[in-house]
């Protein structure tokens, strides 16, 4: 009588498990039961899927409760699968026109987020800015920063390398019209009751102008004397003036002096 050789009975069990699954693949049907059709993109049908996920669910559960990290699954697989079905959920999104994120929402036109979800970051964003500032942190990376500043040096190198003029101007031009529309106040947003500006900012930028901060800045004149007996041979508006009358006199710069008549004060009550 022949003894039977276990190796080869197991090698014979995989060569016919291999040809069976191959063909039911061919067919589209599910390899495991061979039953039902594939779902799309898979090997198994739904019933099936719906087991594993029960069996691994319980078996996640018990792993948990016994303290083993990832349910005592192994880690690289655990994040295969996830990695596996984040892909899937973001194309089944991108395909139906919703926010990738939430997936309850289409994005606003010429972004990636939907209007909740946009309102819910800045919400978010605010809280950490007034959290961080009134901790006198950073409100960029949460680090300290130095002299009264909202960003510590090294935030604000970045910031400044990265900022970009034509895009700060289009944002502030969109939120000004935006603000206008809705008749607040351009400069802090609050109600203005149709003005572009509500009565405090007008009044803070009305005390700032030169109009309420004393003498006018009136243009200097000019006059040149000449260095040998200090006689002054005129005065004139501006410094072009000044190089045509020398030009035109033929006199050597070193031979006049030119006193500008600007008064001291009015560089410190006004604005030119």
């Amino acid at each position: 009588m022949a003894c039977h050789d276990p190796e080869q009975g197991k090698s014979t069990d995989r060569d016919r498990e291999t040809g069976e699954r191959a063909r039911r693949v061919a067919l589209g049907i599910c390899t495991r039961c061979g039953k039902h059709p594939a779902m799309p993109g898979r090997k198994s049908c739904e019933p099936c899927l719906e087991k594993r996920r029960k069996a691994d669910r319980a078996k996640y559960a018990a792993g948990k409760a016994a303290g083993k990290l990832y349910g005592g699954a192994d880690p690289e697989v655990r994040k295969r699968a996830a990695r596996a079905r984040t892909r899937r959920r973001r194309t089944a999104r991108l395909e139906a026109g919703l926010r990738v994120r939430c997936g309850a929402h289409p994005p606003v036109e010429g972004r990636v987020s939907c209007q909740p979800c946009r309102e819910k970051r800045h919400a978010a964003e605010r809280r950490k800015y007034a959290a961080r500032s009134a901790a006198g942190l950073c409100t960029r990376c949460g680090g300290p920063f130095h002299d009264g500043r909202s960003r510590c040096a090294v935030c604000a190198a970045i910031e400044q390398a990265a900022r970009n003029p034509e895009r700060k101007n289009k944002i502030s031009r969109r939120r000004y019209r935006l603000r206008r529309e809705l008749g607040l106040c351009t400069s802090c947003g609050a109600p203005s009751q149709g003005a572009s500006r509500c009565t405090p900012c007008a009044e803070r930028s009305y005390h700032g102008s030169a109009h309420f901060r004393g003498m006018p800045a009136h243009p200097p004149s000019f006059a040149v004397f000449l260095r040998d007996t200090d006689e002054c041979l005129g005065t004139f508006d501006d410094e072009m003036e000044v190089a045509a009358f020398l030009a035109f006199e033929k006199l050597a710069r070193d031979r006049v002096e030119i006193v500008a008549d600007r008064p001291w004060l009015a560089s410190l009550a006004a604005r030119e």
